[in-house]
């Protein structure tokens, strides 16, 4: 009854109230569940009722209020990939409240970022994690390294970028004026150990390995290069420990300035 109400308070027959309850259940993994009383039900397993009880209507718009925040990390990333799945598959309008970034790239086909109760950027996830507008932005939303310094020439769609660390070139979509201060950001993933054959244009440069930890699917290692400690992500099978001096590089694009 509890999944069913909003159909009840409408002219839908009992067997396709029975249909779509069933449906609804087994998306959230909670077949056999029918008659078991909310109280006898886990804090996990309540939030799937109640995302259960949301999409048994088939509404035209939903809101979901961090609707994944009660469950364990392998059944949130199940229950993720299914809600999109059915969101489509429904073609149903969500607004999808969370903290959780990856929640937000997974699941929107648009993200508004909110800071102090208004919007601070709108627009596709892709653009928002390569190429965000905005440095409040850019860190929120995932890992980022920022990098102070100056603009020193444009070349095309880039900028020739002098900062604590050298020179470096990065995508320059806000076109900042030559001379104007400004923030490069770059994640850690595109930051990598550079090969023996580096791809021109590349930036280039050399720190020492400060801190190295092992996550399983990689290691997460922090690089000081002079003053600056840089984040990345390096393949869990590289032959390097604390304290070695590597060279590392990063594409051009696939980092990009922000006005300060």
């Amino acid at each position: 009854d509890n999944v069913a109400y909003p159909l009840q308070t409408s002219k839908t027959s009992q067997t396709e109230i029975r249909e779509k309850v069933a449906k609804a259940l087994n998306f959230v993994q909670l077949d056999g569940y029918e008659n078991r009383p909310a109280t006898k039900l886990s804090g996990g397993q309540q939030q799937r009722v109640a995302l259960a009880r949301a999409l048994v209507a088939e509404p035209k718009v939903i809101l979901f209020d961090e609707p994944l925040s009660n469950l364990d990390a392998k059944l949130r990333e199940e229950t993720r990939k299914e809600l999109r799945s059915f969101l489509s598959e429904l073609q149903i309008t969500a607004v999808y409240v969370t903290h959780d970034r990856i929640e937000a790239l997974a699941l929107s086909d648009l993200i508004a970022v909110m800071r102090a109760g208004k919007i601070v950027e709108l627009g596709d996830p892709k653009k928002i994690y390569f190429n965000s507008d905005d440095r409040f932005v850019a860190d929120f939303i995932g890992r980022a390294n920022l990098i102070k310094g100056k603009i020193a020439k444009h070349q095309g769609e880039h900028a020739v970028f002098t900062s604590e660390i050298g020179s470096l070139v990065a995508l320059n979509s806000q076109n900042i004026a030559v001379g104007e201060e400004a923030m490069l950001c770059v994640r850690p993933e595109f930051i990598r150990l550079a090969p023996k054959q580096v791809a021109e244009g590349h930036n280039l440069f050399s720190g020492k390995m400060e801190s190295l930890i092992f996550i399983g699917e990689a290691y997460e290692g922090e690089i000081r290069v002079g003053e600056t400690l840089l984040t990345t992500t390096i393949d869990p099978t590289a032959d390097i420990v604390e304290g070695d001096t590597i060279t590392i590089s990063f594409d051009p694009d696939h980092c990009f300035l922000l006005s300060v």
